[in-house]
């Protein structure tokens, strides 16, 4: 059975339990990269002419695209951004995690901040916009995660219609990652993580005679540590419900796989609350 953590080291017995459901939550993450359910996400089978006429060192996407098969070309690209966004999601927070149980907490602060930050707007934009994938194929320098105020807005405001909890509101996830107003914002405490003095945002500045986290006490710790466990199982759940509706109606996967999810979450979930 897995989420069973005997050894939770320096995290204090008052967060164990908010700590495993972070883990229970990344491991349903990481089902989409490791399990057979999920291979198309991996590899992709398209029936093509017996006779490719494939010009030197032409790779197979180039191929589809000149061939005006579109629809193919889009449904690998996705597949392939969606597989490695979910891997580097789980690689980020996995260590994060352990640096929250090693009492490192500048470092989980630190890798909490892409999967949120960027990765996030990645999958909506891929998800939820018709141009993504046209910018993404074909244009120099195009971003992938830069959004304006409104735009960001108006993307987390969409993602809430793909939620099966309907307790989580699009105003919390902006509010708890990107509100650059609130000191409290994931985007800000990350820039203190990374950062050893933030003087740009008068809502996130450095005080005076302080490097950001390096003089944390024990007290602070404990606060940082609350912050932590107070917000990350919503994020994680979050997460989680987006990448469900995003790849279950990519791979078009039977219900009873996403039921099972569902079951299983709930079970996690109401033998491990507080």
């Amino acid at each position: 059975m897995r989420n069973e953590r005997y050894d939770f080291l320096h995290l204090p017995e008052e967060f164990h339990k908010k700590h495993k459901t972070c883990e229970f939550l990344l491991y349903q993450i990481e089902d989409f990269i490791l399990k057979d359910e999920y291979k198309k996400l991996r590899t992709q089978t398209i029936d093509l002419e017996s006779d490719l006429d494939l010009l030197d060192g032409e790779n197979i996407l180039d191929y589809l695209s000149r061939n005006g098969k579109s629809k193919e070309h889009n449904e690998i690209v996705t597949s392939h951004v969606l597989n490695a966004l979910i891997a580097d999601i789980c690689q980020f927070l996995q260590i994060a995690l352990f640096s929250s149980l090693q009492e490192r907490l500048t470092v989980t602060f630190s890798l909490i901040r892409k999967p949120f930050v960027y990765d996030l707007i990645i999958i909506l934009r891929l998800y939820l916009t018709e141009d993504f994938l046209e910018k993404f194929n074909t244009e120099d320098y195009f971003d992938t995660a830069k959004l304006s105020k409104d735009e960001l807005i108006e993307l987390i405001n969409a993602s809430e219609n793909m939620l099966f909890t309907k307790s989580i509101k699009a105003s919390d996830v902006y509010n708890f990652i990107f509100e650059y107003s609130d000191s409290d914002s994931l985007i800000n405490m990350s820039n203190k993580a990374l950062h050893p003095s933030t003087t740009r945002n008068k809502n996130n500045k450095t005080e005076i005679q302080n490097i950001n986290f390096v003089f944390s006490t024990k007290e602070s710790h404990k606060s940082q540590w609350d912050y932590i466990y107070r917000r990350l199982p919503f994020l994680l759940l979050y997460l989680n419900e987006i990448l469900e509706c995003v790849i279950f109606n990519h791979l078009e996967i039977d219900d009873e796989i996403y039921m099972s999810r569902l079951t299983e979450r709930a079970k996690f979930l109401e033998n491990n609350k507080n």
